[in-house]
């Protein structure tokens, strides 16, 4: 009898411990979602983010006409799709609402569902670069299956030029190099890339960190705005998974832990 009521204890015991610990991890996923709400509401509602896209496609724009095409095909124009000319904060939204971290089914079912909208701005640049003689390759990470709901998706939006060529979705690796490298390969000249993640802009930054991608950004900066077009993105991207190694296997506890002591603070006054 004695053995058995230790036992019976030591599993309560556990049992409330286990219960802690979800409980724990389950207000930190909480947290997490919560922190990005204000984002959220400056991405879906200030005028400031609307007035920065269009910013971004006006220098687009600018730079495409001052770029010559040096391999007599049409210059080409490679653009990411997800916050650069489509707009999924509603899915975003939705895992705060909801409580959920990201995950590959849902985002495939937000990407079936084709609700995305274009971000201020895209579908006339990508209009304007079909019309005067560029041609626009959506390079996107977006999985090859959802790759039908994708096009009908841009289709509906109005973008041009929407097909087996021009979209490139991802199939073995998120690093995008590769594929710009066929289409350089194909005989077109890259004239501007488009993205809100620094791996837009090729493979230097890939899963690098932050310090490494931010003297990237200082070692080319004279690219910005004339090869390199940024889109605002404050919701996600690989400047998250850059604040810590191996953040992305980090827990919810400890993914907060990493935000906060990112922060450069002031001491307060004296």
């Amino acid at each position: 009898m004695k053995k058995a009521s230790l036992y019976s204890t030591t599993a309560l015991v556990f049992l409330a411990l286990t219960g802690c610990a979800q409980q724990s991890t389950s207000q930190a996923d909480a947290q997490l979602n919560d922190q990005s709400v204000m984002a959220l509401n400056w991405f879906q509602q200030s005028g400031e983010y609307q007035a920065l896209t269009y910013q971004a496609f006006n220098a687009a724009t600018f730079a495409f006409d001052k770029a010559q095409s040096l391999t007599g095909k049409p210059k080409a124009v490679v653009v990411d799709l997800d916050e650069t000319m489509i707009d999924n904060s509603a899915y975003s939204a939705w895992q705060v609402k909801a409580n959920k971290s990201f995950d590959p089914k849902t985002w495939s079912q937000w990407t079936h569902a084709e609700q995305a909208k274009a971000v201020p701005g895209a579908v006339s640049f990508a209009q304007y670069v079909d019309s005067h003689g560029g041609i626009m390759f959506y390079v996107s990470n977006r999985d090859q299956k959802d790759y039908a709901a994708t096009v009908a998706n841009l289709k509906r939006l109005g973008f041009p030029n929407v097909n087996e060529k021009t979209v490139r979705l991802s199939t073995t690796t998120s690093n995008k190099q590769a594929r710009f490298d066929a289409i350089k390969s194909e005989g077109y000249n890259i004239v501007i890339y488009a993205g809100d993640n620094l791996n837009d802009f090729g493979a230097a930054t890939y899963h690098k960190g932050n310090e490494e991608r931010r003297n990237f950004v200082n070692s080319n900066h004279n690219l910005f705005g004339t090869q390199f077009i940024v889109l605002p993105n404050p919701l996600y991207g690989d400047w998250e998974s850059g604040l810590a190694p191996g953040y992305n296997k980090l827990t919810p506890e400890q993914k907060l832990q990493v935000r906060s002591q990112a922060l450069r603070a002031w001491k307060g006054a004296q």
